[in-house]
């Protein structure tokens, strides 16, 4: 269930939106922007992904919610006692502190942009919220995924990922970067074709 709980106004441009997900027995809240910088919209990709993970992470997990944009995912599975460090490619301190004082956590965040190699973590999980959606960066997606699976052995990816046409495949592009796949879920609940896919080495 989706709630908008509260709408505020900041400057002559940028308003924002608390809501409110519950799956399961965790309920978390999202803050979404309305402005150009689309990453601070919860997608459809990001509900489904993180029922999954409502019902299928164990607690004390290491994570990485790599793209995280407005941290749905990594949000549930704090409160499934994950330790998990959210990232994307920009940072804003206040945006987090306002998400961890509306889910009474202290977020960790970690600015990574794909491909920066060097600021990658060895974690046990890596959650990935439909970060295959422009063509120009799925090679830089899958090599990031494919680094951070190696810095800790055993680990994998968690992806949502939305078919939007039936022309575009990435199989090839796994081979390339010598990742495994298999699917996990599959969900029309958001009124869109969404899958669940685990990648591993």
């Amino acid at each position: 269930a989706v709630v908008s709980t509260q709408s505020g106004h900041y400057g002559r441009e940028l308003r924002e939106f608390s809501k409110d997900f519950s799956f399961g027995d965790v309920s978390v809240t999202v803050v979404d922007r309305c402005c150009k910088d689309y990453n601070y919209f919860t997608w459809p990709c990001a509900e489904v992904l993180a029922e999954f993970v409502e019902g299928n992470i164990t607690a004390g997990l290491s994570v990485l919610e790599l793209g995280c944009g407005t941290g749905l995912p990594g949000l549930v599975a704090v409160k499934r006692g994950a330790h998990v460090t959210f990232s994307d490619q920009k940072d804003d301190p206040e945006y987090w502190r306002k998400v961890g004082e509306l889910n009474d956590i202290t977020v960790q965040f970690t600015p990574i942009k794909y491909c920066d190699y060097h600021y990658l973590l060895p974690v046990d999980l890596i959650l990935a919220s439909d970060l295959l959606y422009d063509t120009k960066d799925f090679d830089s997606v899958l090599a990031t995924i494919r680094y951070t699976l190696a810095l800790k052995p055993g680990a994998r990816c968690w992806m949502s990922y939305q078919v939007r046409s039936s022309s575009r495949s990435i199989s090839d592009l796994l081979g390339y970067w010598d990742l495994k796949a298999r699917k996990l879920a599959s969900s029309t609940a958001t009124g869109h074709d969404i899958n669940v896919y685990e990648f591993h080495l």
